[in-house]
């Protein structure tokens, strides 16, 4: 047993012991960035409590990922890579999380799964002032594979990335699959920090229920109730708060304010982290700093029409120019007239809610949840997103842009 551990006191999962090569991991430029990106990006504007990092998610994917592999009796390597990749999974999110990940995606085309890789093999740099081991040279200093953990959250399998006959596909799927620890860990701690109580479940029977059959992450289906708890905590969790409808206007300003810069690296803000975004916008100059300074005060845009279907008359691809219409019409400056098209954010930023499906083990035999609960069947057919479109201006506009809806759609 080492000796050399540390314990860290954390707000859902209390005391978690941490040893190396973890603690090493720990101390590196890009994890301690994420102390200051904000897990829920811009959601603190709505739940003032939602102040907690992407920092202390991962600490909480790490420590559910070992004790999902000790409940398994994995082996102390697999155990070990799985609290590393737990760890790491996150570590390629740009200030303040999911909310610039499809404008960062469009400039650079990567998602921050592929950044994180990125990261951790040291082809992108976070820092350049301190001369540390890079993510990866401390992973393969302990005797582990880089390629093999950076697998684990990329949901490829060993046969994928090694062309190994050995699959062992459970072990990604305990970090990124059906219902893994890092959508435990988001559900439980999203939920206390908002106050929001839709996200609370059974953690415990879901743990003592959980095992591997056909190489695969299962569930007995004595915990079917504890599951569908889980499903209906995302459905709503996702519908009363990540995608809040006043965060979203927040998320959309900020993601108009970065896209309009001129001459920016898209490369340089995924060593930023949200208070050095939002000093970056005051520091410029226009529509950036006019939106730095509305985010700093909390002086946002207003709701000017929702849809809760798509309009016949509405093509996603010509988004920005039908923005560009109605503030031209609504004698609004460019840029204070916005649309919002959630279900285009959700495929990148949750591309797994489109397929998600538990799969439970009754009579020695696999079957999906979805068939073996009437809640979870009803659940997939429910929106994830209660509304479709959304239109919102800056409110001396808002009446002009009403007007001019009515006659567009």
């Amino acid at each position: 047993m080492p000796s050399n551990f540390k314990i860290i006191h954390d707000s859902i999962h209390g005391s978690i012991r941490i040893e190396e090569p973890l603690t090493s991991i720990l101390e590196t430029p890009e994890m301690q960035r994420l102390s200051n990106v904000r897990q829920l990006g811009l959601n603190y504007l709505v739940f003032p409590g939602a102040n907690h990092t992407r920092f202390e998610h991962c600490l909480g994917v790490s420590h559910l990922s070992g004790e999902i592999g000790r409940i398994l009796n994995l082996s102390e390597r697999e155990i070990k890579m799985l609290r590393i990749a737990g760890l790491i999974h996150d570590i390629g999110h740009p200030p303040f999380s999911h909310t610039l990940e499809r404008l960062i995606k469009m400039k650079i085309g990567l998602d921050h799964v592929q950044i994180g890789s990125k990261i951790i093999k040291n082809e992108i740099k976070i820092s350049e002032k301190f001369n540390e081991k890079s993510i990866g040279e401390i992973i393969q200093e302990n005797g582990l594979d880089m390629d093999e953990i950076i697998s684990l959250f990329m949901n490829k399998t060993n046969e994928e990335i090694f062309g190994k006959k050995e699959k062992r596909k459970y072990l990604s799927k305990i970090i990124n699959g059906d219902l893994d620890a890092d959508q435990l860990d988001y559900l439980l701690r999203d939920s206390h920090y908002t106050g929001v109580a839709y996200g609370i479940i059974d953690i415990q029977r879901i743990l003592n229920t959980i095992t591997i059959f056909d190489d695969d992450i299962v569930f007995y289906d004595k915990g079917i109730e504890s599951l569908e708890s889980v499903m209906v905590a995302r459905a709503l969790m996702y519908s009363s708060v990540y995608f809040h409808k006043t965060a979203r206007i927040a998320e959309l300003m900020l993601s108009r304010a970065i896209e309009n810069m001129e001459n920016l690296n898209f490369y340089d803000i995924l060593s930023m982290n949200d208070s050095e975004l939002i000093s970056m916008l005051l520091q410029s100059e226009g529509y950036a700093k006019d939106i730095g300074t509305r985010i700093k005060f909390r002086q946002l845009f207003k709701k000017v029409a929702i849809f809760e279907n798509i309009p016949d008359n509405f093509d996603p691809k010509n988004l920005k120019k039908l923005e560009k219409e109605l503030a031209y019409e609504s004698d609004a400056p460019e840029g204070y007239v916005l649309i919002d098209f959630p279900i285009e954010e959700l495929s990148i930023n949750e591309p797994r809610m489109n397929y998600l499906d538990v799969k439970i083990l009754k009579n020695g035999k696999k079957y999906y949840l979805k068939n073996e609960s009437s809640i979870v069947k009803a659940l997939r057919s429910r929106k994830p997103i209660d509304y479709s479109l959304m239109i919102v201006a800056e409110k001396s506009y808002l009446e002009n842009v009403k007007k001019v809806l009515k006659r567009i759609f």
